[in-house]
């Protein structure tokens, strides 16, 4: 009975926070307790609260919120797409733990299937890179396509711990890392240097043996075959040769992550949206 009684508490609360006013005033703020906040009702009481722990767990664990919040359309509140709304959310409910206010905050809007995944401290950043950002995306947007709410927010929280785990312990899912696959930077230098090297003086080595040794000649006419070109006048001209080098800048693609690392926007947000 108390558990049935917190969750509709918590139903109510939700559902009167997030619509009671269609856009946010300038500087206005609100507290949100929980957090799973789930006003577009994807979810069952138990499952809520199973998700609601978790989150909590994992926030707590490493100094950074996880959230989840779902609505109805994000054109409800006064905002043109799902990410000014998530980015508003956040400061609108001041999420977030600790000076910095970190935190990951999942938004769904249900009506055009959107989503948001937003990051903002340094703790977050620096877990949830650009690249990283993505491949956590990845985790629960299977789930989402097949209308699986609840999967897909446990694999959201569970890999957002994980990816926070990974950033203590120094390590980023971030595009190095995975390129690299752990590579000791010495041994990278040697294969990528001392390889073509090695290669280009065994080269070298084997066309030197095949040569025949000759004299070198002091004039032209020491190079001519015997009863071949007469030569009227005999001189050694030297002609210079002027050779023109033109730059090609490189060019980076931005196909999943580019060189690595965080793009943060002047609201001090991190992240990307979407569709599922």
């Amino acid at each position: 009975m108390k558990r049935n009684c917190f969750a509709l508490t918590l139903l109510l609360l939700l559902l009167f926070s997030l619509t009671a006013s269609p856009a946010f005033a300038d500087g206005e703020t609100e507290t949100l307790e929980y957090y799973v906040s789930d006003a577009a009702g994807l979810l069952t009481q138990s499952q809520q609260q199973n998700l609601e722990i978790a989150a909590r767990g994992v926030s707590e664990r490493f100094g950074c919120g996880i959230y989840v919040i779902t609505i109805n359309d994000f054109r409800e509140f006064g905002f043109n797409n799902v990410d000014a709304c998530a980015e508003a959310f956040y400061n609108h409910y001041q999420l977030g733990l600790g000076s910095e206010r970190n935190g990951s905050l999942l938004l769904l809007s249900m009506k055009d299937r959107d989503y948001a995944l937003k990051a903002h401290g340094n703790i977050a950043h620096t877990a949830f890179t650009d690249y990283g950002s993505r491949r956590l995306a990845e985790t629960f947007l299977d789930n989402f396509r097949q209308n699986d709410w609840y999967g897909g927010f446990s694999d959201y929280i569970a890999n957002a711990g994980e990816f926070l785990g990974r950033a203590e312990a120094g390590n980023p899912v971030d595009v190095p890392q995975q390129g690299s696959r752990g590579m000791d930077p010495l041994v990278k230098i040697v294969l990528i240097v001392g390889v073509p090297l090695l290669i280009a003086f065994l080269c070298c080595t084997g066309m030197k043996r095949k040569m025949k040794p000759v004299k070198k000649a002091g004039t032209a006419e020491d190079y001519l075959v015997p009863g071949g070109i007469h030569l009227d006048v005999k001189q050694d001209i030297f002609v210079n040769r002027s050779v023109q080098r033109t730059v090609i800048p490189k060019t980076r693609s931005d196909g999943g992550g580019g060189g690595g690392g965080t793009t943060i926007n002047s609201g001090g947000f991190s992240g990307h949206s979407g569709k599922f």
